[in-house]
């Protein structure tokens, strides 16, 4: 009998690894649970969602979990200590548009302004209409290490105009194209292009401004990013940089900012569902960080690119 129990023991052991039992797969699943529950949400995400729901949004469990996903795919793909600001406006008000997912800070509609769900815009084309970060390049970044980000948004078919018009800015500061930096459009298309003090990129193969919009300087490049719904497109120049920086102008969105107090030129009226600075990111950051962006805004916004 001693004989035969020692066996029935080693017998059950050898099952057990292919085959737990009922009480090893009680234990996994307690282990597995008490990791997850450990973890918990994201304590940014946590702190940007209780300022939202302060603010009077009402989120579904989907846009909580997307805004988490976001934080937490940013640290673990390691671009999201990059950023400096970030906005989501697409909340349908200003006060809750207005604030920034990394610093805890707002930016300021100034003007007249239409937010609705999934973006915000300009009720005219003016410089007196804008947003301003109040953020300057040179508070945290260099002029050879930054980059700013647009998601430009247009809902009519055939969706290429997302910067609406041409010689139009939705993000930048400088008051001239040659010591400036800024994602706008050319003289005769909405044909998106980067604009970094003097070093300009506009090579892309599809001509549309819609979508997620980097322009972008790291390692001595200018880069153009643009994602839409279904692709990725990234094209770089090399050069070096010609024009002077002028760090009393603020970043602003909507245009591209000529005086301390944000006014502006190249001022739009295009639909803005996200906006960006950082540190200049690499080629895999850029994808990386344009597609969190992409997940971040259809999810909660509803609608897509």
């Amino acid at each position: 009998m001693r004989k035969n129990r020692r066996t029935d023991e080693k017998l059950s052991l050898r099952l057990g690894t292919l085959f737990p039992t009922q009480g090893v797969a009680q234990s996994l699943t307690r282990s597995l649970t008490t990791r997850f529950s450990q973890r918990g949400p994201d304590p940014n995400a946590s702190a940007y969602i209780g300022l939202l729901e302060g603010d009077g949004v009402s989120l579904s469990s989907a846009q909580k979990t997307a805004i988490d996903t976001f934080y937490v795919t940013g640290k673990n793909e390691g671009w999201y200590s990059s950023l400096k600001r970030f906005y989501l406006p697409i909340w349908g008000a200003a006060a809750p548009n207005a604030r920034c997912l990394v610093s805890s800070t707002s930016g300021t509609f100034e003007g007249s302004f239409t937010h609705t769900t999934g973006y915000a815009h300009p009720s005219a084309a003016s410089s007196a209409n804008r947003f301003n970060t109040g953020y300057k390049l040179l508070d945290d970044l260099t002029i050879e290490d930054g980059c700013l980000m647009a998601l430009a948004y247009d809902d009519t078919a055939p969706t290429t105009g997302g910067i609406n018009a041409a010689n139009k800015t939705i993000i930048g500061s400088g008051s001239i194209t040659s010591t400036s930096i800024r994602i706008n459009t050319g003289n005769s298309s909405t044909k998106p292009k980067a604009v970094w003090l003097g070093v300009n990129e506009e090579t892309l193969p599809i001509n549309s401004s819609h979508g997620v919009l980097l322009s972008n300087r790291k390692g001595g490049d200018t880069s153009l990013s643009r994602r839409d719904g279904s692709v990725f497109h990234d094209d770089s120049t090399t050069g070096s940089l010609t024009g002077t920086y002028n760090n009393n102008f603020p970043i602003i969105a909507f245009g591209s900012s000529s005086s301390s107090a944000g006014a502006g030129g190249q001022a739009t009226n295009s639909k803005g569902g996200a906006f960006g600075i950082s540190e200049g990111l690499n080629a895999t950051n850029r994808a990386a960080y344009t597609l969190a962006i992409k997940n971040l805004w259809e999810t909660c916004s509803g609608l897509t690119l």
